[in-house]
């Protein structure tokens, strides 16, 4: 088994970035989703280091990664940049939920450079705003540091997920480790709403992209991948039967399958 490796670096506005290599192979940059750490993707980076040398950081405002006074999406491609210098050339990317959203933004930027781009169910407007006037409820609750019931607010509100399944989410490690971060989603549910519905800019993507998506996900989620894949000249698009918006953890090795697939999909092509 390959083992972790911890190791720091520094954005362009002198934000430390804290993050983990493991594996071998070609370099793929993870950047994890909203409420989430780098600790959640060790458990696929078991089966993922098999393939490739994995690159997963701790997305500013979180874990060992510092914060800066303000914030905005371009902050988020700054520390993409930052990794893909310590990663190296022709690094790959692979962005879970607003994760997938900053990779997305990193390409349109930057391009990769003879990388592959690999969005994970990338939370898009496209079914109307995603938090829209509700967002300021779950401003209330973590302002009032009620951050137990922010998160529920916001998994029903803004993931679309049934009420009645809130008491099965609560027994899951999942919720747990989401509680203490759900103060830094309220900004980045700010800029998903601020990207709006047009996805006409992501057409200028030239680099080899690949969306991915679970059959039993939240409705705009999954609409999000395929319209994306539609847009993007080239992209790809793979659905996992029967999965959420965390197959990486219901599912290590097929999602392993999924990942593995669309980078050997992609080199071909290229």
């Amino acid at each position: 088994m390959s083992e972790l490796e911890h190791h720091a670096t520094t954005s362009s506005d002198g934000t430390p970035i804290s993050y983990f290599r493991r594996g071998r192979g070609p370099a793929l940059v993870v950047t994890h989703g909203s409420i989430a750490t780098k600790e959640q993707w060790i458990p696929v980076s078991e089966a993922l280091a098999e393939h490739v040398t994995l690159y997963v950081y701790d997305r500013r405002g979180r874990g060992g990664t510092g914060d800066a006074g303000d914030y905005s999406l371009a902050h988020e491609v700054a520390d993409i940049a930052a990794m893909r210098e310590v990663a190296g050339p022709g690094a790959h990317l692979l962005g879970h939920s607003f994760g997938a959203l900053a990779t997305l933004a990193y390409a349109r930027e930057h391009g990769l450079g003879g990388g592959t781009l690999l969005a994970y169910e990338p939370p898009l407007a496209v079914q109307g705003p995603v938090a829209g006037d509700r967002l300021a409820g779950y401003r209330e609750l973590v302002d009032a540091g009620d951050l137990d019931a922010a998160l529920e607010y916001a998994l029903v509100n803004f993931v679309r997920v049934p009420a009645e399944a809130i008491p099965f989410v609560r027994e899951t490690p999942l919720w747990g480790a989401s509680v203490p971060l759900t103060p830094t989603w309220v900004r980045e549910l700010a800029e998903i709403d601020a990207l709006g519905s047009d996805l006409a800019p992501y057409a200028e993507i030239d680099d080899p992209t690949h969306l991915i998506a679970g059959t039993a996900t939240t409705s705009f989620l999954y609409q999000s991948a395929h319209d994306l894949a539609n847009i993007i000249p080239g992209a790809g698009i793979t659905d996992i039967e029967g999965a959420d918006h965390f197959a990486h953890l219901a599912d290590p090795r097929g999602f392993t399958r999924v990942v593995v697939d669309a980078l050997d999909t992609a080199a071909v092509v290229r």
